[in-house]
C-alpha cells in the first residue's frame, strides 16, 4: 500500500465518568471514525486518505475532534453529519477549511 497523503485524527478517547473531565467517545467519535471509514472506501480513496482512531488529542471540551494531515487543520463538535463536508472540502478540496467546524486558538487541555 503507498503511503497515504492524508491522514484523518479521530480522537476515539474514552474517560470514566467520575473522571471530571469530558471525553470523545461517549459523545459519539466510534460513529464519527466508523462514518470516514465507510466514505473514504466508498469514494474509493483509501490509497490516498487513512483514517485513524486516536487518544486523546487535547481538546476536550471541544467535542469530538478531528485533525486533518497534512493541512493542520483541527475540526471539533464534529457529527456524523459533517464527515461528507470535511472530506469534500478538506480532504478532496485541497485543504479548504470549514470555518463553523474549525478548532478555537486555544491551550491544550
Amino acid at each position: 500500500m503507498p503511503r497515504p497523503g492524508v491522514q484523518i485524527l479521530v480522537c476515539t478517547n474514552e474517560r470514566p465518568p467520575e473522571g471530571g473531565k469530558p471525553s470523545c467517545a461517549p459523545r459519539g467519535s466510534l460513529e464519527v471514525y466508523r462514518r470516514f471509514k465507510d466514505r473514504v472506501r466508498e469514494l474509493g480513496v483509501r490509497d490516498r486518505v487513512m483514517v485513524v482512531r486516536t487518544g486523546c488529542l487535547k481538546h476536550c471540551s471541544q467535542g469530538i475532534t478531528v485533525a486533518v494531515w497534512p493541512y493542520n487543520q483541527w475540526y471539533r463538535q464534529v457529527t456524523l453529519d459533517d464527515v461528507d463536508e470535511i472530506l469534500e472540502r478538506t480532504v478532496l478540496g485541497g485543504a479548504e477549511e470549514v470555518e463553523r467546524l474549525r478548532m478555537p486558538d486555544i491551550p491544550w487541555e
